[in-house]
């Protein structure tokens, strides 16, 4: 314990100072202090380590009693957020004088500070390209750990854990590491599988969009059959005030009727001169080079690794191969047919027979056509591909 106050505080000195957040420390006379809200589960002692004044997290028998009951509860395969929110929300427990909800236990959940942090929490971190400022020794399967939003890292660290910074931590972690990564795995292929949801209700699925926040709309059907769009933002956690009550036939209608317009005017896709040039297959090269990359530091991670993360490892290869596989594709996809008459013959025809065409067809047609639909409450703005 010694040891890891005393690393812990020359960390503080000669790197914490340089590279963390000022939202985690601030400038005081008597050096870097703590400060914030400490995580639940944890209260803040006043500590003197290697002359430097700061605080240290200790635990908070009661709400840490919460926290383990939460990793119990999320650790269950068929245990959701709801689930947990609804079974706090009944018995009256409050987090911070509020009633949980799905963004707090996201947050708490994936926290690194609750883990009793040991080799196979390094390798996990290792292989998601997160920089590990502590050495492997200090994993040592008792304290927990600090993640420091990135300098550079242009995601939020607990969404995309590339380019942050790991610390290991004073104090002492709530959870097993082998039950915190089974909660982190389980966030991941959640994320993961309603990513790749098929779209069933409307054929403007993943390019209608809400044109206050730019999160994704919603096909939503109600009790007298109909359906209406919702901001997907706003179904979460209301934080974005919506597009209104904009009925999903209706929005279906006005894109039918600019895309006979578009090709009424005659307009056709400028062709690309050379394939290598189109930004989307920059961006697909780019993203194949990162899929590469997280692959080698995977199978580095593999060694010595514990059951629950080398299934993790293997699972995840497996996915990026898949993801691989797509990108592959899509690029052959590109490389054939990308604005190609033959195209635009097919897209002619199939909004010249649109009645008569099957889902996917109107689901190409509208891919070949626009880039992008924003709906504001009574308008709606078309980016087109041309």
């Amino acid at each position: 314990m010694l040891n890891i106050c005393i690393v812990f505080a020359q960390l503080e000195r000669e790197t914490i100072q340089k590279r963390v957040s000022d939202a985690y420390y601030s400038r005081s006379q008597k050096g870097f202090r703590m400060g914030g809200k400490p995580p639940y589960g944890y209260r803040l002692e006043e500590i003197l380590m290697e002359g430097i004044h700061t605080k240290k997290l200790v635990e908070e028998p009661g709400e840490a009693a919460i926290v383990r009951e939460i990793f119990d509860m999320y650790e269950q395969p068929d245990t959701s957020y709801g689930d947990i929110t609804r079974y706090y929300a009944e018995k009256g427990v409050q987090f911070y004088g509020k009633e949980l909800i799905r963004s707090m236990l996201a947050q708490l959940l994936r926290n690194p500070v609750y883990v009793r942090a040991d080799m196979d929490v390094y390798r996990f971190f290792r292989s998601h390209g997160t920089n590990i400022v502590s050495s492997p020794e200090q994993f040592d399967g008792i304290h927990g750990c600090y993640l420091y939003q990135g300098r550079d890292a242009q995601t939020d660290k607990l969404q995309n854990l590339k380019g942050h910074m790991l610390v290991v931590a004073p104090h002492e972690g709530l959870v097993s590491s082998e039950q915190w990564l089974n909660c982190r795995i389980k966030l991941m292929r959640n994320k993961t599988i309603q990513a790749n949801r098929k779209a069933v209700n409307t054929w403007l699925a993943g390019k209608v969009k809400c044109g206050n926040c730019g999160y994704a709309l919603m096909s939503i059907k109600i009790q007298s059959g109909k359906q209406y769009l919702r901001c997907t933002k706003r179904l979460n956690n209301k934080a974005c005030p919506g597009c209104g009550k904009v009925y999903t036939e209706d929005v279906e209608n006005y894109v039918y009727k600019e895309m006979v317009r578009k090709l009424r005017e005659g307009q056709s896709p400028a062709a690309y001169t050379k394939l290598n040039e189109n930004p989307q297959v920059k961006q697909i090269y780019r993203e194949i080079e990162e899929m590469e990359k997280e692959i080698s530091l995977l199978v580095d991670s593999l060694a010595g690794a514990g059951e629950t993360l080398t299934d993790y490892i293997n699972q995840r290869v497996e996915e990026i191969d898949q993801m691989h596989q797509l990108k592959l594709e899509k690029l052959s996809v590109l490389a054939e047919n990308h604005a190609t008459p033959e195209q635009m013959e097919k897209v002619a025809s199939n909004i010249s027979l649109w009645e008569e065409i099957d889902f996917e067809e109107k689901r190409f047609t509208v891919d070949k056509m626009i880039r992008s639909l924003k709906v504001f409450p009574g308008s709606v703005q078309i980016q087109w591909k041309f």
